[in-house]
């Protein structure tokens, strides 16, 4: 991402052994502090494959997000919702098989992982047109 942006919580971080969600919580706040920036809200297939098992939507997350400065305060609200814990559980268990081509591009684009010479030429030229191409992502795919 970006320089100078406050990145996410990495893919592996859980909340009460539930990957992903924390990830949702920080872009879910980024958006509301209009600092999203490149990152997509609802509208990365791993929000929307997250937010589908768990029958919820990106609208139902900001508002568990808005007003709570925790993430147990969240996970309460979207529990309160009725949202699928069960099924959100299961896709968690499976989250890194699942997303296994994803992950090293995720950890190389947040500097979790150093890249070599070519990957750092891949990464300076994608920099550019990052944040206009997921603006139309945006405006093209719907988030659930």
């Amino acid at each position: 991402m970006g320089t100078g942006e406050r990145l996410p919580r990495r893919w592996s971080v859980e909340v009460d052994g539930i990957r992903w969600l924390p990830r949702l919580i920080d872009k879910a706040r980024m958006n509301e502090q209009g600092r999203l920036g490149a990152y997509l809200l609802g509208h990365s297939p791993v929000d929307h494959a997250f937010m589908t098992e768990a029958g919820i939507t990106t609208a139902d997350i900001v508002d568990a997000v808005r007003g709570t400065s925790d993430d147990a305060a969240v996970l309460a609200a979207l529990r309160a919702r009725g949202w699928n814990e069960a099924a959100v559980r299961r896709w968690s268990d499976r989250f890194p098989r699942t997303y296994r081509g994803f992950i090293p591009l995720w950890d190389l684009d947040e500097g979790y992982v150093q890249p070599n010479a070519l990957q750092r030429a891949l990464i300076a030229a994608f920099r550019p047109v990052e944040e206009p191409l997921m603006r139309l992502v945006r405006a093209v795919r719907r988030a659930p």
